[in-house]
């Protein structure tokens, strides 16, 4: 077995695992809030992203790191970031073992969306870095990953490949998109309304 398919089935297994320990755990007022107010605002405002994030999705995404339990909005802030790094990298995992064992027509889709989502990660790590920097540059960044995931989903359609653990992917991408965007913004509205000009002012 090689290195990308021992990552990218250990990391699947991972994210099994912890997700169904998670499963029992009940959310805290501070995640219900968030994931009641991004469901309400994609079934207002409708699918910007291609996705509508459900209030259980939401719920079991952010809780697939423990910390969340006594996150405040900051930590919270950066667990959905990094969590969203995580994903992308579990999808640069999955579509190398794909490339490994696929057909010349597939390749060239594959590549494409490889290399969407090594950017992908790119954007969300520099997300991530300007959460200590300045908050509109986090959120320029994660705005730049919907049209890297469309340019996947793209490549993918014009080649007719259908890859569902790609679109669960996708589906993922999309999703972490709308939460970190979410929890962004409102703390840089806390921020602005206590005059905060650093994120880890707020306890």
């Amino acid at each position: 077995m090689d290195s990308s398919s021992r990552v990218f089935i250990l990391s699947a297994i991972l994210m099994l695992l912890v997700s169904k320990s998670m499963a029992t755990v009940a959310p805290s007022e501070l995640v219900e809030d968030v994931c009641t107010e991004i469901e309400k605002l994609m079934m207002a405002y409708g699918e910007r992203s291609g996705y509508v994030a459900k209030y259980d999705e939401c719920v079991n995404a952010l809780q697939m790191d423990p910390r969340t339990a006594t996150a405040n909005i900051t930590t919270l802030a950066e667990i959905s970031v990094q969590l969203a790094i995580s994903g992308a990298k579990n999808a640069e995992a999955l579509i190398e073992h794909l490339l490994g064992n696929t057909t010349p027509s597939s390749r060239e889709p594959l590549q494409n969306c490889l290399s969407s989502y090594v950017n992908i990660t790119g954007h969300f790590e520099n997300a991530l870095s300007g959460l200590n920097a300045g908050l509109q540059s986090s959120n320029f960044d994660i705005a730049g990953v919907l049209d890297l995931v469309k340019i996947c989903e793209l490549e993918l359609t014009k080649n007719q490949t259908h890859i569902l653990q790609l679109t669960n992917r996708n589906h993922y991408t999309r999703m972490f998109v709308e939460i970190s965007e979410f929890l962004i913004t409102r703390l840089e509205l806390y921020h602005i309304a206590n005059g905060f000009t650093q994120t880890r002012t707020q306890g």
